[in-house]
């Protein structure tokens, strides 16, 4: 072959360009579409899931006892165990109540806010998050200052005990809250599973817009 003709072929040999993805734009990475959340970790979201269903069992767990304590209080005729029931619901179940309901709101949140789920794009997500709002505001406003109230008398009883005559309501009042509790989360619990409804109007819109 002739210098010519090699110079010839050489031109004309086809030029390869750089597949997608490599050479000049190696060094940019990846890019994120505006307007799309920043999406979790896998290594956070685990770790964020998993304190989330240690903090929602944990509140079930506190609501079992307290109901336990609070049929205890209401069905037993020896005023010393009236007392001791009292005495031993207002030294843990509100200390432990309250930590588990916000920290299972704020772990929840994030997890919506960080993944795919979002916070209020599904249903199922939605009323879980008013069940959970609600219920952590109840024990806050509501259960906590009864919850102190029928301790306080029966501190003040001391050996003499509590008889179901000077506490009034306030029995009965103690075993609605832990009843309807352990019902609603076992509700949000069954909507974490089976994930109903699809999504909301407020994700469809957005889906529309193409935001």
């Amino acid at each position: 072959m002739t210098e010519t003709s090699a110079a010839s072929s050489y031109r004309s040999a086809p030029v390869m360009s750089d597949p997608p993805g490599h050479g000049s734009t190696r060094a940019t990475g990846p890019t994120r579409r505006p307007g799309t959340a920043r999406r979790l970790s896998p290594a956070l979201r685990k770790g964020l899931l998993t304190a989330h269903i240690v903090t929602a069992v944990s509140w079930i767990g506190v609501d079992i006892v307290l109901l336990v304590l609070a049929l205890t209080a209401l069905t037993s005729t020896d005023p010393r165990t009236v007392a001791a029931s009292y005495v031993a619901i207002g030294a843990f179940t509100i200390v432990l109540l309250v930590p588990a309901g916000v920290l299972t709101l704020a772990t929840g949140l994030l997890l919506g806010a960080g993944t795919r789920w979002g916070i209020v794009r599904y249903w199922w997500l939605t009323v879980k998050l008013v069940i959970t709002v609600v219920l952590t505001t109840l024990v806050i406003l509501l259960l906590r200052p009864r919850v102190a109230e029928v301790a306080s008398r029966a501190e003040q009883a001391g050996a003499a005990g509590l008889s179901r005559d000077q506490l009034g309501n306030l029995p009965v009042d103690l075993v609605f809250p832990p009843s309807v509790s352990i019902v609603a989360l076992l509700v949000a619990t069954a909507l974490a599973v089976y994930k109903p409804w699809g999504k909301t109007p407020f994700a469809r819109r957005r889906a529309t817009s193409g935001r």
